[in-house]
């Protein structure tokens, strides 16, 4: 259950590493709208969900 536990917080800290990265990286280039942004978080969350740790 702790293993589990512990690979569900590695993907959750994944995810929030690399939707804050597009985030911000997006607040400086302006170069994707609301709508590209959903998809883009989308993407990140559906990604990391099916990897294996």
């Amino acid at each position: 259950m702790s293993n589990e536990q512990s690979t569900q917080e590695k993907r959750i800290n994944a995810m929030k590493y690399k939707i804050l990265k597009a985030e911000q990286e997006n607040l400086k280039t302006r170069e994707k709208t609301t709508e590209q942004m959903v998809e883009t978080i989308r993407r990140i969350i559906t990604d990391e969900a099916k990897k294996n740790y």
